[in-house]
């Protein structure tokens, strides 16, 4: 159990003995930065409630629990921008159902900080004082923004970052990775293993952090080329053929669900309902893979400018990009508080991927930015 999730040896341990001992709270909230597999550690743990053997992995118990087939174990995913009242309504007269086949019955709830008060509101009571036999699993990105009224009736389980050991171990042993260049992803990982394996997949097919740095090298160093384009729209071209690749992928996955849907669904009305969630869910998901897509392209930028930094500093032993050691010496032109200011700029910028801004303009107006920190120099 659990062995799939990489680190959270905390998390494992509490959970284990609580299972053990019988010891469980009504409601658990699964807190931590994004990238920890906190929604799969969740998807764990509700296999092992409505498994008899405590999720095994082996038996057919633990497959239909493992496949979302499990009729006592639900995992949900939002169906809009938030959390609709329609269905939290939809739990809440769900929880009298006794078990049909296991002790417990759950419900994983990720991305919890997308409920809004009118359906939190819905949802507190039978948070609160569920039935004996109810067990919900929450799960958060962002615990300051989910409601306090959550918060304070459920038992917080904090999700860290990995070490850079543990997160080197993963990509060698499970990723394949070599050791040398596993160090350097882990540490640009800060700590995420899922942003570990989309760096390890990256550098096993299209190589794109490699591009990335060589675009942002010459755009912190202000060079102008004489042929192709600028600095900025080099780096914003790979952003946009990762995120054109995502777009493809997604759509088609969304056809192979629609004609599965329509094998299964004879009923117009039903088929066009689960259709109709089917396009959402798939909107939703390229919006967020291309989000992540963007963020990666930025970290990658400012693992560079940090890089510098520190190599100004006089601090080289602590890179992020260690295998680019020589190409980060010969790059530095310029004070540790130049670059400092310009990691100010992205920080910003980091943020402001987050809202529903486009992402291309809040990268345009970075890079402006830090022209506009390079002539004040």
């Amino acid at each position: 159990m659990f062995d799939a999730v990489p680190g959270q040896e905390q998390a494992k341990a509490f959970f284990s003995h609580a299972l053990r001992e019988r010891s469980l709270s009504h409601a658990y909230l699964l807190a931590g930065p994004e990238g920890l597999a906190k929604t799969a550690f969740a998807r764990e743990l509700g296999a092992a409630l409505v498994s008899g053997c405590g999720n095994c992995g082996a038996c057919p118990e633990c497959e239909r629990a493992r496949s979302g087939a499990h009729p006592d174990l639900h995992l949900l995913e939002r169906e809009g921008d938030v959390w609709r009242i329609e269905q939290i309504r939809d739990i809440v007269g769900d929880l009298s159902l006794k078990p049909f086949s296991a002790t417990h019955r759950v419900w994983v709830i990720p991305e919890i900080e997308y409920m809004n008060r009118e359906s939190a509101n819905k949802f507190l009571k039978s948070l609160e004082e569920p039935p004996s036999y109810v067990v919900f699993i929450l799960v958060t990105d962002r615990l300051e923004r989910v409601l306090p009224t959550i918060v304070s009736r459920c038992q917080v389980v904090e999700f860290r970052p990995l070490s850079d050991t543990e997160v080197t171990a993963y990509l060698v042993q499970e990723r394949h990775v070599a050791p040398a260049a596993a160090e350097a992803l882990a540490r640009l990982s800060l700590g995420s293993v899922e942003k570990a394996a989309r760096f390890a997949d990256d550098a096993a097919g299209p190589g794109r952090r490699e591009e990335y740095l060589k675009y942002a090298a010459a755009l912190v160093a202000g060079e102008r080329p004489q042929d192709g384009p600028a600095p900025a729209e080099a780096f914003l071209g790979v952003l946009a053929r990762r995120q054109a690749e995502i777009a493809a992928r997604v759509e088609e996955d969304l056809a192979r669900r629609l004609s599965e849907l329509e094998r299964q669904f004879q009923d117009k009305k039903d088929l066009k309902w689960y259709t109709e969630q089917a396009q959402e869910r798939a909107k939703r998901l390229d919006r967020r893979l291309k989000r992540l897509a963007a963020q990666d392209a930025l970290d990658l930028l400012v693992s560079w400018v940090r890089d510098l930094w520190v190599v100004a500093s006089g601090a080289g032993d602590v890179l992020w990009n260690s295998d680019h050691r020589d190409a980060l010496a010969a790059a530095v032109a310029a004070t540790p508080e130049h670059y400092s200011r310009l990691l100010g700029v992205a920080a910003k910028t980091r943020k402001d991927l987050y809202l529903n801004i486009d992402q291309k303009l809040a990268l345009q107006a970075m890079f402006a930015r830090f022209e506009e920190v390079s002539t004040s120099a």
